[in-house]
């Protein structure tokens, strides 16, 4: 496929930009050249509109102006294995670039007005890099034909996408569309209530006084309640015409009734699938279906349908069909192309690593009755307690404590009763029935890590909880208190392709005094100020009672020597506790509590005292490694960065984007931890790491500096100013220590700050990128280029002025950026072989 090349279309582009400005513009100056014929108030305007006019005018031709750069930098490129999608504005420049076989969906929206006059639309390309699209083709005059190309390109690049065997239609039930609707009209209802409940008697009375006028109300409330009936309409028609295709190789679907959507997903993408039903859908036989694929927020939701659990099964039938092992790949291709592909599918999957799964392995579990008991009557008197307090009353706290007791122990034991989790040939899943209905479903070839949990009450009844992380899941699967047997922890690992019986290496934890003083400097600096404040205080108070007339002195300056002993005591506590975490370090950082080690295809970590976690993840799941060192040692810590980002639940849907979660491996007190870095880094790429650096960068200070500046001077001509103030002189020192304090803080920041920024470096080697930066702790990140998704250029307005820009890393399974190579004068150089 040759390169194509494409640019918005031109008058698409300025018109639906500047459609808003157009339309305040033109309402405002008909106001102005209608509204003094009507109202003689008003004639004031004839003098002046001109002025607003030209007002109008000139913000048109700046609105103009910048749409105009806009549109000269926008540029859509389609290369044999690449995106590239150029856009900017008068004050920056940006560029992404995508890698064909890293896209997980692509949607094409046909908005109705733009459509209707200019026949264009604009197409997302979604990655399994971050959360959100960073690749969207606006004002396509010919969209359709580009949303085919992609498709082809797609094909050319690993995906099958031939839609040649439709598995299922789906299509959402009239009475679920009702049901949808029913529930956004009640909202609007008590929304409205609630903001007007005050005016209605008001306007009530209102009506009585209009008289023979009234008419005019029935007019605008016919119009608005026509209105609403009209959006009623559209909506209705806009869920209704939902149609969801699925193919052996990929699902399509449709919506909208004036502006229409449509968009696919790659079954190679697809992660996982999740079974919602609420009360009332459970009644009626409803499913809400949402399927997700590789990344975060990268999901379709199939609403109100019918057949939701024949779907699930189709999904999953398919998936293990085009999922091949490692010892798959490896027998004869002839042999395989014999056996393996299903007659149905007709392809397999060969945009993935493959592993040894362990498809034999089938089980059924369900949490542990005692065990939940237990843990139900343990919170349910916690939370019974903590809300009772609040109570002022003492009976009906009581009533309180009871009510919130009882619930949390039934509910603990309706988990217990319809709870299942279960392990399929190719999926983890996760079912709840009861009043309403949950069943999710993770693909095995989709699950990037898994955390075992383990505390004392578990010892107790011999249970444990097992938490499984997806690469495209917006949340985790947990088997909560099951009963672990002597194999269990064998058996789910191999299912994910773990195998323990391999060879392994177990990390040295060189935990001591030293290190953990140093681990910890910020607050052993704290202890040593104050063991010297301890000593002069223990050095005042022996010199109070050993010296002449000692007790006299000692009642004399009661306040003074009990505040001596409040400080003393307090010393005491604050290294009592310091040494309380190191001993506690001494026994939780040994073998028998703690392990590391690396096996040749994943890595295992061991962790806890009272709560215990065993946590594994392969390592073709690891998109990045941070390494920190402890000052004046070779000591330190290591994080492995593990693909899987997921939403958090902050209770406010407007923040879910702003909170992301993972899993995050930490070894600590690791020796020679930058070389164990690149011991890993090497099993990550499969070859030796060299730190040979072919290109090198760092980060320009002055774009932080332009906003410390003037806070300096600032602070420099306040002690000038304080300095010429006719005062008195005890005033002016006392305005003096002030100034110079303020001055000094902001000059201590400003050194601080481009301490920091100077010890930044960037590099590109010949196998991995890396980050370094510190200045006590010297900590270097490294994303090996094999784990990148795609990568970002951007250069804003005061990039432009010190000739420095962005360069941002994005990796597989991530909900944000990875890396980011900060204000640097090289950034089109680290660009350009980024994207090589």
């Amino acid at each position: 496929m040759e390169k194509i090349i494409l640019k918005p279309n031109k008058a698409s582009f300025f018109i639906m930009r500047m459609f808003i400005a157009i339309i305040i513009v033109v309402l405002l100056t008909a106001f102005l050249l209608i509204a003094p014929l009507f109202d003689n108030s008003l004639s004031g305007l004839i003098s002046v509109r001109s002025y607003f006019i030209g007002a109008f005018v000139v913000v048109l031709l700046l609105i103009y102006f910048f749409v105009y750069f806009a549109y000269k930098k926008a540029e859509y490129i389609l290369d044999k294995n690449k995106i590239i999608y150029n856009y900017g504005t008068i004050f920056s420049d940006n560029s992404v670039e995508l890698s064909v076989d890293k896209i997980t969906e692509v949607t094409m929206v046909l908005p109705f007005i733009e459509h209707l006059i200019f026949k264009t639309g604009y197409i997302k390309i979604k990655s399994a890099g971050s959360s959100e699209s960073k690749t969207i083709f606006s004002n396509l005059k010919n969209s359709k034909d580009v949303f085919e190309a992609i498709q082809e390109l797609m094909k050319n690049n690993g995906f099958h996408l031939t839609k040649d065997k439709l598995v299922q239609e789906a299509k959402p039930h009239p009475l679920g569309v009702l049901f949808e609707l029913g529930g956004q009209i009640f909202s609007g209802f008590v929304f409205f209530v609630i903001i007007f409940a005050d005016n209605l008697f008001e306007l009530k009375s209102g009506f009585e006084d209009i008289g023979d006028n009234i008419w005019f109300v029935y007019l605008g409330a016919g119009i608005i309640l026509l209105f609403i009936l009209a959006i009623f309409v559209i909506n209705y028609l806009d869920l209704k015409r939902r149609k969801y295709d699925v193919y052996t190789d990929s699902i399509f679907y449709t919506n909208g009734f004036l502006t229409k959507v449509y968009s696919f997903l790659p079954m190679e993408k697809i992660s996982d699938v999740d079974n919602k039903q609420g009360f009332f859908s459970k009644i009626f036989g409803l499913h809400d279906i949402i399927v997700s694929s590789e990344g975060t927020n990268n999901l379709v939701v199939f609403s109100n349908m019918v057949e939701g659990e024949t779907l699930i099964k189709n999904i999953k039938y398919l998936k293990n069909s085009i999922t091949l092992t490692e010892k798959e790949i490896s027998q004869d291709l002839e042999k395989t192309d014999g056996e393996k592909i299903d007659s149905v599918v007709g392809f397999v999957d060969k945009t993935d690593f493959a592993i040894d799964y362990n498809r034999e392995f089938l089980a059924k579990y369900s949490m542990d009755l005692p065990r939940t008991i237990v843990s139900s009557l343990f919170f349910g008197i916690i939370i019974g307690t903590v809300v009772s307090i609040f109570v002022g009353n003492l009976q009906l706290s009581l009533y309180v404590f009871g009510l919130i007791f009882i619930t949390v122990f039934i509910k603990g034991i309706l988990d217990t009763k319809f709870y299942t989790f279960l392990i399929e040939k190719n999926t983890i899943e996760s079912r709840y029935e009861f009043l309403t209905n949950r069943h999710k479903a993770f693909t095995i070839d989709k699950v990037s890590g898994i955390i075992f949990s383990e505390n004392i009450i578990d010892k107790i009844f011999k249970t444990c909880s097992i938490k499984f992380y997806s690469i495209g899941s917006n949340g985790t699967i947990d088997f909560v208190n099951i009963k672990k047997t002597d194999l269990l922890y064998l058996d789910i690992l191999s299912k994910v392709g773990i195998n323990k019986s391999e060879n392994k290496e177990e990390l040295k934890v060189n935990f001591s005094f030293r290190n953990f003083a140093l681990a910890n400097i910020g607050m052993t600096i704290f202890f040593l100020i104050l063991i010297i404040f301890a000593i002069i205080a223990f050095q005042v108070l022996n010199n109070t009672i050993s010296g002449t007339n000692g007790l006299q002195n000692v009642v004399k300056n009661y306040s003074s020597t009990t505040q001596i002993f409040i400080q003393i005591g307090i010393f005491v506590v604050l290294v009592f506790i310091y040494l309380l975490k190191y001993f506690y370090g001494k026994v939780a950082y040994t073998n028998r509590f703690y392990r590391q080690n690396i096996y040749e295809k994943f890595f295992e970590s061991e962790s806890g005292i009272i709560f215990q976690e065993k946590v594994y993840s392969l390592f073709k799941n690891i998109k990045g490694i941070t390494s920190t060192k402890y000052p004046f040692t070779d000591t330190g810590s290591i994080t492995l960065d593990v693909a899987g980002d997921i939403i958090l639940d902050t209770g406010n849907k407007n923040q879910n984007q702003l909170a992301f979660g993972g899993i995050k491996i930490h070894g600590v007190y690791m020796d020679n931890v930058y070389s164990l870095q690149n011991k890993l880094d090497s099993i990550l790429t499969q070859k030796d790491i060299s730190e040979e650096n072919i290109d090198k960068s760092g980060e320009s200070v002055w774009n932080s500096l332009i906003f410390d500046i003037p806070f300096l001077i600032g602070a420099l001509v306040f002690i000038i100013y304080v300095n010429s103030l006719n005062v008195k002189p005890n005033e002016i020192f006392a305005l003096n220590i002030l100034s110079i304090s303020i001055f000094i803080f902001f000059l201590i920041a400003t050194v601080l700050l481009v301490w920091y920024i100077k010890a930044k470096y960037y590099y590109l080697q010949k196998e991995r990128i890396m980050l370094g930066y510190g200045i006590i702790y010297k900590s270097r990140k490294t994303i090996t280029y094999d784990r990148i998704n795609f990568v970002e250029k951007n250069q804003g307005f005061l990039g432009k002025i010190f000739g420095n820009g962005i360069v941002q890393v994005y990796t597989i399974g991530s909900a944000m950026v990875d890396l980011v190579f900060l204000n640097t004068k090289d950034f089109k150089e680290l660009y350009s072989k980024l994207k090589k």
